[in-house]
């Protein structure tokens, strides 16, 4: 904490998401400490260096459609090869794994970990840890609806696909 602003406080103002009053109580101590402005400048210019670094890293991975497609066809048909009524825990963990892979590229990994965990918050799992052969389902349909909202249909779609028991 640098004069009474938090570490988040800060983040959530050079990110633009600080509340009204938030920001008016920052940028008022802005205009009087010349340290915190100082800080206020480097702290600025080093998340538009991140962001602009995530932005061209992003440019250069992109995965076409086709190679995409097919990677994940070949993760659906050794998904489907095992029968729901022998799915081990290991394997529910793998096919979690498996699925944040298909993610990560698209939305990157921390972005692919936190879709999960909110996909079995709020499904009968109730956490990651707990996704099990008879919640995998509503879990599934969670994850593919996040995926939705975040991704577009046709990358829900390939979820839905790849998750299939």
């Amino acid at each position: 904490m640098q004069h009474g602003i938090t570490e988040e406080e800060w983040n959530d103002y050079l990110d633009g998401l600080a509340e009204p009053e938030m920001r008016t109580r920052i940028e008022a101590h802005l205009i009087g400490c010349m340290a915190c402005w100082e800080f206020y400048e480097r702290l600025a210019n080093v998340s538009q260096s991140l962001h602009e670094a995530s932005s061209e890293a992003r440019d250069h991975t992109m995965i076409e459609d086709k190679r995409m497609h097919a990677m994940l066809r070949a993760i659906f048909t050794n998904l489907r090869t095992v029968r729901a009524e022998t799915i081990t825990q290991k394997q529910i963990q793998l096919w979690l794994e498996s699925l944040e892979k298909a993610l990560s590229p698209i939305c990157g990994a921390e972005a692919a970990a936190k879709v999960l965990h909110a996909a079995a918050r709020y499904s009968p799992a109730q956490s990651l840890e707990s996704v099990r052969p008879d919640n995998w389902e509503p879990f599934l349909d969670r994850l593919t609806n996040i995926t939705a909202a975040m991704c577009g249909d046709t990358f829900a779609s390939l979820i839905q696909e790849r998750g299939q028991m």
